[in-house]
């Protein structure tokens, strides 16, 4: 098995191999998603379409308490991006479902309001870099602010010293 080699895919297959990336994230398979990004960038190398498939589909796998994230590839991925609208976008992102998946864990509650005010940050600096007529920014804001208000989220609070 060492000496097999992965098959290369056409270029001309790109935006059909797109389209089931995408089917595969609402399948909520995201290793296969991030396999499909992977085998184009075998052949575009800086595909921006397929860098953010692959980082929604790197994030998706922060809800699965199974799988191992690794969150580097996630911020190198972003760095990729071609645009400072959809950096700071998937930033954004990336710190909400992060916050999200902490909310899990009782122990982590007031690491996912740190969480979710740095996304809420992100998202504020895209929305002044939005194109027109594009409310994505805004609407991930108000769920991070509303989640905040729901989960009665607090900043951690210091311990007093002992005296």
């Amino acid at each position: 098995m060492n000496n097999k080699v992965y098959h290369k895919i056409e270029n001309s297959s790109i935006e059909d191999v797109l389209e089931r990336a995408r089917q595969y994230r609402s399948l909520l398979q995201p290793e296969m998603a991030i396999s499909i990004c992977l085998d184009i960038f075998a052949v575009d190398n800086n595909n921006q379409d397929a860098l953010v498939i692959y980082i929604l589909a790197l994030t998706d796998q922060l809800s699965q308490s199974e799988s191992k994230v690794h969150r580097n590839k996630i911020t190198d991925s972003i760095k990729k991006l071609n645009s400072e609208f959809l950096r700071h976008y998937y930033s954004g992102i990336f710190l909400e479902r992060q916050a999200r998946s902490l909310l899990k864990h009782s122990m982590s509650r007031s690491f996912a309001y740190d969480g979710f005010i740095e996304a809420i940050a992100e998202f504020e600096i895209a929305e002044k870099m939005a194109p027109e007529h594009c409310a994505d920014p805004i609407l991930r804001y108000n769920s991070c602010l509303r989640t905040i208000k729901k989960e009665n989220l607090q900043p951690r609070q210091e311990f007093d010293e002992l005296y």
